[in-house]
């Protein structure tokens, strides 16, 4: 069904008549969606008035016309303007707006990806060192080059761009190992007042690690972390320990493991449990030492004890 015009207000662009009904359409969540298909169909002359309703148009809490926009824009081979639209510095001082463009934004991010050659990919890393969003960062990690490592390691401490720069980093595998490395060992801004966002960044480093695997000698500069509390970390730790580590190591690995099982998050009890099983026979004193501590607690609370009933999973 053909989308249903609205009347142009003053928002909208001056231009051909039928473009800009279909830019009005845009406006309709009934009808904006099927308008995309309709614009792109129109050829070049729909992307002066699109540039224009972009660029200049009203930025609301509800971002579907203008996502929509974009992705006219995309279908038209629109680029130029998509990265204008990405370097044009957000004046939204409004919370709720500011979200709400953000997700225009992300899509934009997201069209480049039909553009693969050096200009797109050095706008990427522009846009990129400026402020990290999803659907920019999914876009640069899409290239597989290892010039977007940095910007992939900065992106972890964010919560939204996180799962994005680890895809990307883990497509990259034995490429990334040395920044990897490198990353694992620097806390923000400095050991003793590291950021939370810092010890995501590691946290997520680590476990990338751990799937790329590690040789012996990148042990050995991975080592001095064992001294960390965090159980995560240890966890992590704990599991490249099984493979590459020496005997000593393999046994300071399962104790501190051990100690910080209690504070271990519910997400990574698997992964403790098997490195615990790996690290065997260097982990039986640690295991058996805190089993024969919890199996001394009163009945009440050994019945509701989780690291227990890990701790008897692994008794040998």
């Amino acid at each position: 069904m053909e989308p249903r015009g609205r009347k142009a207000d003053s928002d909208m662009p001056p231009g051909d008549p039928e473009v800009l009904r279909l830019i009005a359409c845009l406006q309709s969540l009934i009808d904006g969606q099927s308008a995309i298909g309709a614009l792109a169909a129109c050829g070049p002359r729909a992307i002066p008035p699109l540039r224009e309703f972009l660029l200049s148009g009203r930025a609301t809490s509800v971002p579907q016309p203008r996502v929509w926009a974009v992705e006219a824009l995309a279908l038209l081979g629109a680029r130029e303007v998509l990265i204008e639209y990405l370097q044009t510095p957000s004046r939204v001082v409004d919370a709720q707006i500011r979200f709400a463009e953000d997700a225009v934004r992300n899509t934009a991010g997201r069209g480049l990806s039909a553009w693969r050659d050096n200009e797109t990919f050095d706008t990427l890393l522009d846009l990129c060192r400026k402020r990290n969003l999803p659907g920019i960062v999914e876009t640069l990690a899409g290239f597989e080059r290892a010039e977007a490592i940095p910007s992939l390691d900065r992106a972890l401490e964010d919560d939204m761009c996180r799962k994005a720069a680890e895809d990307g980093l883990r497509k990259l595998g034995p490429i990334a190992q040395s920044a990897l490395l490198l990353s694992a060992l620097t806390p923000l801004p400095d050991t003793g007042e590291e950021t939370p966002s810092s010890l995501c960044r590691r946290r997520c480093v680590l476990g990338l690690l751990t799937e790329i695997g590690v040789e012996r000698q990148s042990w050995a500069e991975l080592r001095p972390l064992l001294a960390e509390r965090d159980p995560e970390m240890l966890a992590r730790l704990a599991q490249m320990a099984s493979s590459v580590a020496d005997p000593c190591d393999r046994a300071f690995a399962a104790a501190g493991l051990v100690g910080v099982l209690a504070r271990l998050p519910w997400f990574v009890w698997k992964e403790a449990e098997q490195a615990l099983a790996a690290l065997a026979p260097e982990s039986v004193p640690a295991i058996r030492a805190e089993l024969s501590r919890r199996l001394s607690n009163p009945p009440l609370v050994r019945a509701g004890d989780e690291v227990l009933r890990m701790l008897l999973r692994l008794r040998v």
